[in-house]
């Protein structure tokens, strides 16, 4: 994972303020090495600023990274599949090389193949054009500044101080700036290349000073979503299925599709093995690579759920049986009353710590704790050779105001709805890997968290999809799937980055592998989801009768839980908020 910047305008010192408003957080991402460029282009002052995570390659690229021809390359991206990077090469110094003798149609070319999550800034000296964007999904954050008649300063980057001008980038193909033609006024112009499948309806609704060019890059996912309904024949079977996902229920439904079930494991596990195959042979806390290291070097957000679970046994086939695996569970406290006379018993560990003032006791033994633990121990019974690290990462309400106050503002912004606040403390708590094992202070040493964003979209997870069925059937249903896949990038994505991303961790999302998302789209609805069913079996179905066919029994019938229920951190702040109010503790910091 990187932190890239790029800023230009006519006023050096404004440029310099803004380098330094972003200067702390970009070099967050990237703890092995930071630098800055400065140059003059057509009479424009432009800083480029970059730091680096060193993930692949026999050494790090330090970055901003130039070329004989004076271009100059910001990458934050992992190239996972599409090109073949050379042995001992990051994919850095692979993505300057082949873009340096490329015409736009061949730079725009090559970008489309890449299979994996990515964001870029690259500057063309012989062209003068800079280049830009974010992979198809948008997994990986860009934000950017446009100018206006207050402040004539073009701004690009990974992440920034709260500012109500910053904006997402969104993910909708490769951007484009004529610096030789351009003026960095009101009326600056941004060119968009559009990716194949985005709707002429989406292009109509982009910010005026985005004009689309009119030829298409070519999506990497194959597959567009199938939209055919079940039969009446397939609906009158599952009619005839027990309620809930027993043994008999699943052998039944595993007879039914045992190859599609084959087919989303097998993709499942080609994208998590391209995943660990990418990650560092090092952990956090080494510099160098060495076979010794007994460190975790990758850790799994782990809720004990579905999503999860999956992730976390696939893994487990990916990976040498010698090294560990870090599964990072999160809660924040449930307060309970206790008695004065009952004070002398209560002991301060690791899942209680008692506040003095009010007489209540805080209870971490939330929901997500509970199901986390219970899915880690049947994770030993089925892999018990393998060293699983249940990290209990338990928040108090102090520290969760004071960071939040300090850093996870910042990086949930340009977003602030009472949903971000909880979700992004949520996960940054999360993400930082701060906790116990087994009643031991233990703090993950793991440079990649493996995350199950992107299954709840695809397989009707969220309770909206129910209401969307019972209010229009298997079309409204699909209509939504296809909408949640198009708008992932602006609802939830980017903000995941930057709040993962900020523990020097690049966070990495097998769901959303392109092959799988090829691979679910392809599947008919009735497979993904039958929500005549209950919950805890209709939603996300064929991943549940995987999980139970493979041995997690428990997180095969747990229900959807959110991870701001699941952690309670939802149960914190105010009840009467809804998630889509504006939250005042990150507005008013």
């Amino acid at each position: 994972m990187c932190g890239i910047c790029f800023i230009c305008g006519f006023s050096e010192d404004d440029i310099l303020n803004h380098v330094s408003a972003s200067c702390m957080l970009i070099e967050r991402r990237g703890p092995d090495c930071y630098q800055k460029k400065e140059l003059k282009i057509n009479g424009l002052c432009a800083v480029f600023q970059a730091s680096v995570l060193w993930l692949q390659g026999s050494e790090p690229s330090p970055q901003p990274f130039s070329d004989e021809h004076e271009n100059i390359l910001l990458w934050n991206g992992d190239i996972l599949a599409g090109h073949e990077v050379p042995g001992n090469d990051s994919d850095t110094k692979y993505v300057s090389d082949s873009l340096a003798s490329k015409n736009e149609e061949e730079i725009i070319s090559f970008m489309s193949e890449i299979k994996g999550p990515w964001s870029f800034i690259y500057y063309m000296h012989r062209t003068r054009k800079l280049y830009f964007g974010r992979d198809v999904f948008g997994r990986h954050s860009l934000l950017w500044k446009l100018p206006s008649d207050s402040e004539r300063i073009f701004m690009l980057t990974s992440v920034y101080e709260r500012d109500i001008f910053v904006k997402e980038i969104p993910a909708l193909g490769i951007y484009y700036v004529d610096l030789d033609t351009s003026i960095v006024s009101a009326n600056f112009c941004v060119n968009l290349i559009p990716w194949s499948h985005i709707s002429d309806e989406s292009l109509l609704q982009i910010d005026p000073c985005i004009q689309s060019v009119q030829k298409r890059i070519l999506s990497p996912v194959k597959n567009s979503l199938n939209m055919s309904i079940p039969s009446e024949d397939t609906l009158k079977l599952f009619n005839s299925l027990p309620s809930t996902l027993d043994e008999s229920c699943e052998k039944v439904l595993y007879s039914l599709m045992s190859s599609e079930i084959d087919n989303v494991t097998s993709a499942l596990k080609c994208s998590l093995q391209r995943r660990i195959d990418k990650s560092p042979p090092r952990c956090k806390n080494c510099t160098k690579a060495t076979s010794t290291c007994s460190h975790s070097k990758v850790a799994v957000m782990f809720s004990g759920g579905l999503d999860s679970a999956v992730i976390a046994l696939l893994a487990d086939s990916c990976l040498m049986s010698s090294e560990s695996i870090d599964l990072l569970n999160v809660a924040f406290p449930q307060k309970t009353k206790i008695q004065g006379n009952d004070r002398h018993k209560m002991n301060k560990s690791v899942n209680a710590v008692l506040e003095e003032d009010n007489l209540e006791l805080a209870d971490y033994e939330v929901p997500d704790r509970l199901t986390g633990r219970e899915c880690w121990r049947q994770l030993q019974e089925i892999r018990p050779e393998r060293n699983w690290n249940f990290v209990e990462i338990n928040v108090t309400s102090e520290k969760l105001a004071r960071e939040r106050d300090t850093t996870i503002c910042h990086l949930v912004a340009p977003l602030q709805s009472v949903l971000d606040d909880s979700i992004g403390c949520a996960l940054w708590f999360g993400g930082h890997g701060q906790g116990y094992v087994m009643g031991r202070q233990y703090a993950s040493t793991a440079r990649v968290i493996l995350c199950g964003m992107g299954a709840d979209e695809q397989l009707c997870g969220y309770s909206r999809h129910r209401g969307r069925y019972k209010a229009g059937g298997w079309p409204a249903l699909l209509e939504e799937i296809n909408m949640e896949i198009s708008r992932i990038h602006t609802r939830n994505l980017g903000r995941d980055n930057r709040i993962l991303a900020d523990h020097g961790r690049a966070p990495r999302f097998p769901y959303l592998d392109e092959d799988v998302v090829a691979t679910l789209n392809a599947l008919p609805i009735w497979m993904k989801a039958n929500l005549n069913m209950g919950r805890g079996m209709g939603e996300k179905l064929i991943l549940r009768v995987a999980a139970s066919h493979l041995g997690l029994t428990a997180a095969a019938r747990y229900p959807k839980r959110a991870i701001q229920f699941g952690s309670r951190i939802a149960k914190l702040e105010n009840s009467k908020e809804k998630g889509s109010d504006s939250c005042s503790r990150l507005i008013d910091v």
